[in-house]
């Protein structure tokens, strides 16, 4: 019986330090407080207006779909506006969210696509810097009656801990893209 106890125990032991040794290679989850899942897909809803006195909030923008990742600007670009003047250099860290639009309304239309995104302390991050469009704090999409069209909206940002985001249309459509 002692025999046994002792092959039991030198196989536990033994199974501790291979599991002892491969920590070492392989990270636990715990090492790694600061990981954080991307939020899941959206899609399936009418976007509201970032102002609600804007005819109550409601649009005729229907939102397909949209998906948030972290990433990186593909180019360097400058933009100024009301909240200041911005500089993106290529390669740095952004927060890209893609998605999808409807237009429907009857007529085609510029639509300004804004974002509110949250980290995982709860603050709002920004300002959202677009490649496309003219000034900081939302994306242009051009799009015909009941068509769609796709959208960039990015945000530059280092963080990797995005919890939340929510879509909006910035301003009232526009036959004329936004200066």
């Amino acid at each position: 019986m002692n025999k046994r106890v002792a092959l039991a125990f030198a196989t536990v032991m033994s199974v501790l330090v291979i599991l002892l040794v491969a920590m070492q290679f392989f990270p636990a989850l715990e090492r790694h407080p600061n990981v954080y899942p991307t939020p899941p897909p959206k899609g399936g809803l009418y976007l509201r207006f970032l102002n609600d006195s804007q005819r109550g909030g409601a649009t005729r923008v229907f939102l397909v779909n949209a998906q948030l990742y972290c990433g990186v600007y593909n180019e360097s670009f400058t933009r100024s506006g009301a909240t200041g003047a911005y500089s993106v250099n290529k390669g740095d860290p952004c927060v890209l969210i893609n998605g999808t639009i409807q237009n429907e309304y009857g007529r085609d239309y510029y639509l300004a696509i804004t974002a509110e995104v949250k980290n995982s302390t709860g603050q709002k991050i920004g300002p959202i810097l677009t490649v496309n469009s003219p000034q900081p704090g939302f994306a242009v999409a051009k799009v015909n009656s009941g068509s769609t069209a796709s959208f960039d909206v990015q945000i530059k940002y280092a963080g990797k801990d995005v919890v939340d985001y929510e879509l909006f249309v910035a301003f009232e459509p526009s036959d004329t893209p936004p200066p």
